[in-house]
C-alpha cells in the first residue's frame, strides 16, 4: 500500500509538474511589441514593450524596467520573458495597474553589471564604469521615456538573479531616479549600500539558493537597516535559485510598487 501510494504521489507531481511547462510554453507574448535600439556607439539591444491596455497617449504612465537573468541573454529578443515577465500580462494586473513594460535582452558576452571578487568581507566590487550593455539600457530607458508619455516620478525597476545586479547597478548610477526597485535572488556591492537608502527596495531570496546564496540578501538587508533605510525582506524556505515564481506571485507585490512615487 506504500509503494502504490508513493508511486500516485510521483505520478500527480508529474502531471502537475507537465502541464505547469505546457503552460508557460504556450503563453502568448505577442502583446510584448518586438524592436531594438542601436546606441551612440552602435551597438544593438533587442527589447520588447508592453503599452498599457487601451493606451491613450494624452495620459501619463509609469514604466517598468524588468531585467532577465543570465540563462536568457542571447539576441531572439524573446528569451528574456522566459521568466516571471508572463505575469505583466494578466488581465487583473493590467486593469489594475496600466504601465509600460520594458524588458530589453542582454547580449550573450556581456552582463547588466560588472563585478569582480574581492575579499571574504567585502566579496564583490562594482565596476566604476558600467557595462556596455547597461550604457545602451540607460540610453534606452531615456528614449523611451522620450518616445511615450511617461509618468516619470513613476519610474520601476526589478530583476531576478543577474538582473537584480542590474536593478542595483541602475539605482547606484541613477539616484533619485526609480520611485522603487524589486531585486529577486541577487548581489552587488554592499559598500555601496549607502546610495540606496532612499529607494524603496523590496528584497526576495530563497533560504536553499546554491547560485547565489541567501547571506547575500540577509547582508544587504541588515546593511540597509543599519543605514537607516526600511526595505522589504522575504526569505522562502525551502526554496532554490528560482525564487522569482513566488516573489512575482506575491498579492501584495503590485499593490506595494505602483504605490510608489518620487
Amino acid at each position: 500500500m506504500k509503494n502504490s501510494t508513493t508511486l500516485f504521489s510521483f505520478l500527480v507531481s508529474l502531471i502537475l509538474v507537465h502541464f505547469s511547462v505546457y503552460a508557460q510554453e504556450t503563453i502568448n507574448f505577442d502583446a510584448f511589441e518586438t524592436d531594438s535600439y542601436t546606441s551612440e556607439s552602435g551597438g544593438i539591444l533587442p527589447y520588447r514593450l508592453l503599452k498599457p491596455l487601451d493606451y491613450d497617449a494624452e495620459k501619463k504612465y509609469p514604466l517598468v524596467i524588468f531585467l532577465h537573468g543570465s540563462g536568457e541573454r542571447g539576441n531572439d529578443n524573446s528569451s528574456q520573458l522566459k521568466n516571471a515577465a508572463s505575469v505583466f500580462l494578466d488581465q487583473e494586473i493590467r486593469e489594475k495597474y496600466p504601465a509600460f513594460v520594458l524588458a530589453p535582452q542582454c547580449p550573450e558576452n556581456d552582463r547588466w553589471s560588472l563585478h569582480h571578487e574581492g575579499d571574504v568581507t567585502e566579496k564583490y566590487f562594482l565596476s566604476e564604469e558600467p557595462s556596455e550593455t547597461m550604457k545602451m539600457l540607460m540610453e534606452l530607458i531615456q528614449s523611451t521615456k522620450e518616445s511615450y508619455n511617461i509618468d516619470e516620478k513613476r519610474l520601476y525597476v526589478t530583476g531576478l538573479s543577474m538582473g537584480g545586479q542590474g536593478v542595483y547597478d541602475l539605482l547606484l548610477r541613477n539616484s533619485d531616479t526609480f520611485a522603487a526597485a524589486v531585486v529577486v535572488c541577487s548581489f552587488t556591492d554592499i559598500r555601496k549600500a549607502g546610495a540606496l537608502v532612499n529607494t524603496p527596495i523590496w528584497i526576495f531570496h530563497g533560504e536553499d539558493d546554491n547560485v547565489v546564496p541567501v547571506d547575500n540578501a540577509r547582508v544587504m538587508v541588515n546593511t540597509l537597516e543599519f543605514l537607516g533605510a526600511k526595505p522589504r525582506y522575504t526569505e522562502y524556505t525551502a526554496t532554490g535559485h528560482n525564487s522569482w515564481d513566488k516573489a512575482f506571485s506575491e498579492e501584495k507585490l503590485f499593490p506595494w510598487l505602483f504605490k510608489k512615487k518620487l
